[in-house]
């Protein structure tokens, strides 16, 4: 053999290993780097979460497999119909009982809303009032569906509250899994802000765990079905601050075969083709959000030092970069942070984008805060360059024009600081807007004001 033709065929070797070395190291093998959790034992009583009929079993199947099994009570909640356009709302309720008994539970187990499919982020940002319901496609404006939880209950923000702390307070669930405010699918992000503002205003002091089941074009990967893999973390939502802690719910080889055979009866939705297959995997997994803690500045600082760039609102979180609809392609949409200082008289929220803003997006601030008298929902809006404020409490609303400050790709508007008087808690989110249609968005975060 030639000496020329066995350095080629020895670099072909080399290449060729070395992809194979690349391609091993990034198959999901095994997460011995996060810790094992949610930890259930006998006294726990586990309640699941899901926007629509299929999420319980898709991401949750396993553990609620295992909590059977070991005699842990548990109930499912599906917060709306189904109704897809596809497929009946009769029909994913079939096959929702079907799938659970295969893992166990009882048809009363498993509790039904009913709320219409595709309207959560609207409940929950724009429709909250009873009086003002959300219209649904075929006009109506409460729920007519046959195995609702509150027959007729109206189409709006505050029913769908009330029926989750009903809930809550009834079952008593020692820990909660729902869906992470990372997921990129709306009705999925906005039943996470549900969950934060229930639990929030109530006092819950369980455990609570979330999911994740849309972060489109590559996780989970491989996007098909490989039972012998184990689902990890995204890797743009692993060492963020004040980001999720994650962690992994192994499964045994019965409980694998038992979530398998309980999506299968999910015919609708699931195809050979689907990569929902894709969480049919040797583990689940979960993540934590803790709440952060901001405390008051009683130093008096100004518009000034602001707008000078002597003074920078401290980081409450971060959003992980390239997310939301175009995975980042579209820079003054796509949101970095959020900043907030609160001082003795004014206070001061601060967005970093990846890029400029630009006139034409709309970004909103979106906050419930939760004082003794009530939950007061506040608003602040950038839009051409201009900062309003609108506060809506029980029975009244305001709008009011804000100081915006713009320095390179950061917005700081100034907003009161009698917002925050009784240290209050209150959920936070972002979202940023182009011709009405959402390209980015924060998950819903719990913070508290620290005296």
């Amino acid at each position: 053999m030639k000496l020329k033709y066995k350095i080629m065929l020895l670099s072909v070797l080399i290449v060729t290993l070395a992809f194979m070395a690349y391609s091993y190291s990034q198959i999901p093998f095994y997460t011995q780097e996060y810790p094992a959790g949610p930890s259930l034992n006998t006294g726990d009583r586990l309640l699941i979460v899901a926007p629509h009929p299929d999420d319980e079993v898709i991401c949750n199947g396993g553990i609620i497999g295992y909590a059977v099994e070991h005699h842990i009570p548990v109930k499912v909640v599906v917060v709306t119909d189904g109704n897809d356009t596809k497929t009946s709302p009769i029909t994913r309720h079939g096959e929702t009982i079907n799938g659970t008994k295969i893992l166990g539970l009882n048809e009363e187990d498993v509790i039904f809303l009913g709320y219409n499919d595709g309207s959560l982020r609207s409940l929950l940002n724009d429709y909250w009032d009873n009086k003002n319901p959300f219209t649904a496609p075929d006009g109506s404006k409460q729920i007519n569906y046959p195995y609702a939880h509150e027959k007729n209950a109206s189409y709006s923000g505050s029913s769908l509250t009330n029926n989750l702390k009903t809930i809550i307070n009834e079952f008593n669930p020692t820990i909660i899994v729902y869906p992470g405010g990372d997921d990129e699918q709306f009705d999925h992000q906005a039943t996470s802000g549900f969950i934060e503002h229930a639990t929030t205003q109530t006092g819950y002091n369980g455990s609570k765990y979330t999911y994740l089941l849309h972060l489109p074009p590559n996780w989970p990967s491989p996007r098909s079905y490989y039972p012998e893999y184990y689902l990890v973390p995204p890797k743009q939502l692993v060492g963020m601050e004040n980001g999720p802690k994650w962690s992994v719910f192994n499964l045994t080889t019965h409980q694998e075969r038992l979530k398998e055979e309980s999506l299968q009866a999910y015919r609708t939705q699931i195809v050979p083709s689907s990569y929902l297959l894709s969480f049919l995997r040797k583990n689940e997994l979960f993540a934590e959000y803790s709440t952060i803690n901001v405390s008051r500045n009683n130093a008096n600082i100004t518009e000034q030092d602001y707008a000078r760039g002597l003074q920078v609102p401290p980081i409450l979180f971060v959003d992980a970069a390239g997310d939301g609809k175009y995975h980042g392609k579209e820079e003054p949409w796509d949101i970095l942070s959020a900043g907030m200082d609160i001082n003795k008289e004014k206070s001061w929220i601060s967005l970093k984008t990846v890029g400029k803003p630009v006139s034409s997006a709309v970004y909103n601030v979106r906050l419930n805060i939760f004082n003794p008298e009530g939950t007061q929902r506040v608003k602040i809006s950038v839009d051409n360059g201009a900062a309003r404020l609108e506060r809506e409490g029980i029975g009244t609303s305001t709008s009011e024009e804000i100081p915006l400050i713009i320095k390179n790709n950061t917005m700081i508007m100034e907003i009161p600081s009698n917002l925050f008087k009784n240290n209050p808690y209150f959920i936070l989110s972002i979202d940023a807007t182009k011709s009405g249609a959402v390209l980015d968005q924060t998950p819903w975060r719990v913070v508290k004001v620290q005296p």
